[in-house]
C-alpha cells in the first residue's frame, strides 16, 4: 500500500505508510487541480467503484464519514476493531496513489445515529485516528472531537476546507411519531433551541474559521445540511443550529460556499439563498458500495432528482479557469449532477 497523505494548515505530515514527500500546503497539480469525495464503505462488500476513482487522477481524497461500518457496545470495541483492520487490508490491495483527508459518521463512530451520548467515544475516536495515522502534534489529537481545517492553495487561489464533526457534541434528536412515514420516517424537527449540533468549542471553532479571508470554501458535514423534506439524520432534525449555521455562511466573505455531505445511500444537489443574496450550494455523494433502492423523496431545495447507486463526488479548478466545478459521478465515471463556481 502506498503511504496516505494527511493534510494540516501550512505543513504537510506524511503518515508512516506513505511514499511520497510533499513540502508545502500548494497542491501540487498540472492544468488542473482534482479532489475526490465520497461516503459510505462497507468493508466486507465488493469495492468496484474505487478501479474509476484510481482512473481520475485525484489530488486529494475527502472521506466524509461511514467509512467503515463497525458499531460496537462492547468496552472493547471488537467489532469496530476488527471493522479497521478489514478495511486496512482493502486498502493495502487498493494502493492509493492519492492524499486522503477523513472525517467520521456514525458508523465509524461506533453508535448508530450516535451522538455525545455514547460513552465509548473516546475509544473509538482513538482508533479513528490510529487507523487514519493522523500525527502526534495534530491538534485533533489534544481536544475533544474530530473538527479541523485543511488549507490549500492552487494557482493563486487558497482553497479553505473545513471537517465538521456532528457526532461528538451533537445532543439526542427527537424520535418520530410515524415511523416510516414521508417526511418523518425515523426524527421529526426538535426546537429546543438548548440542544445543539455542533457543541459551544466547535461552534466557535468554526466562527472563528469562516471569518478567515478566502477564496474558495469547502465545508463537510457527515450529514445533509440544507435538506428538507425528510426525517433521517440530518441538520434540520435541529432546524435552530441548522439556521445558526447558514447565517454563520450569510455573514462571511465568501459569496458561494460548498457544502458537501453524506450519510443517505443517494446523492444529490440542493441550493439556498440567504437573506443576502449569497449561494449555497451543497453536493451529497454516498454511497461507495452500500447501494439501496428506496423511492424518491421529496426534495424543496434539490435541483433535480437523487441517484441511489453507487457514486462518488469531483471538485475540479482548471489553470485557464477562474472557476469551481462540483460533480456527482457514478460508478463508471459519468457525470450524474454539478453545479459551477
Amino acid at each position: 500500500m502506498k503511504k496516505i497523505l494527511f493534510f494540516t494548515p501550512f505543513l504537510i505530515f506524511i503518515s508512516c505508510i506513505s511514499t511520497q514527500k510533499i513540502e508545502s500546503n500548494s497542491i501540487n497539480a498540472n492544468s488542473s487541480l482534482k479532489i475526490g469525495f465520497a461516503s459510505c464503505l462497507n468493508q466486507e462488500k465488493k469495492m468496484p467503484i474505487f478501479n474509476t476513482i484510481k482512473a481520475e487522477g485525484f489530488d486529494l481524497f475527502l472521506m466524509m464519514g461511514d467509512n467503515v461500518y463497525g458499531n460496537s457496545k462492547s468496552e472493547d470495541l471488537k467489532e469496530l476493531r476488527v471493522a479497521y483492520n478489514k478495511q486496512k487490508q482493502n486498502f493495502d490491495k487498493l494502493d492509493f496513489d492519492f492524499p486522503i483527508e477523513a472525517i467520521w459518521d456514525d458508523n465509524d463512530y461506533g453508535l448508530g445515529d450516535g451522538g455525545k451520548e455514547y460513552n465509548l467515544k473516546e475509544k473509538s475516536k482513538e482508533l479513528f485516528l490510529n487507523f487514519w495515522d493522523i500525527p502526534t502534534n495534530d491538534p485533533r489529537r489534544q481536544r475533544n472531537g474530530l473538527y479541523h481545517e485543511v488549507l490549500q492553495n492552487y494557482n493563486g487561489k487558497s482553497i479553505q476546507i473545513l471537517f465538521l464533526d456532528t457526532r461528538t457534541f451533537r445532543d439526542n434528536l427527537k424520535p418520530t411519531d410515524e415511523k416510516g412515514a414521508v417526511g418523518k420516517e425515523r426524527y421529526l424537527p426538535f426546537p429546543d433551541t438548548s440542544l445543539t449540533m455542533l457543541g459551544k468549542e466547535q461552534w466557535q471553532w468554526l466562527a472563528k474559521k469562516i471569518s478567515k479571508s478566502v477564496d474558495y470554501r469547502i465545508i463537510i458535514s457527515s450529514i445533509q445540511i440544507l435538506a428538507l423534506g425528510h426525517g433521517w439524520e440530518c441538520w434540520n432534525n435541529l432546524p435552530h443550529e441548522r439556521q445558526r449555521f447558514i447565517d454563520l455562511l450569510d455573514k462571511s466573505n465568501i459569496n458561494h460556499t460548498v457544502l458537501l455531505s453524506g450519510d443517505r445511500h443517494r446523492g444529490g444537489h440542493y441550493q439556498l439563498k440567504t437573506k443576502s443574496n449569497k449561494i449555497i450550494s451543497e453536493m451529497t455523494s454516498s454511497s461507495l458500495n452500500v447501494p439501496y433502492s428506496n423511492p424518491e423523496e421529496p426534495g424543496p431545495l434539490r435541483i433535480g432528482g437523487t441517484y441511489s447507486k453507487e457514486n462518488y463526488g469531483v471538485i475540479q479548478m482548471y489553470e485557464s479557469k477562474d472557476s469551481l466545478s462540483v460533480m456527482l459521478k457514478n460508478i463508471k465515471g459519468e457525470v450524474i449532477n454539478s453545479f459551477k463556481l
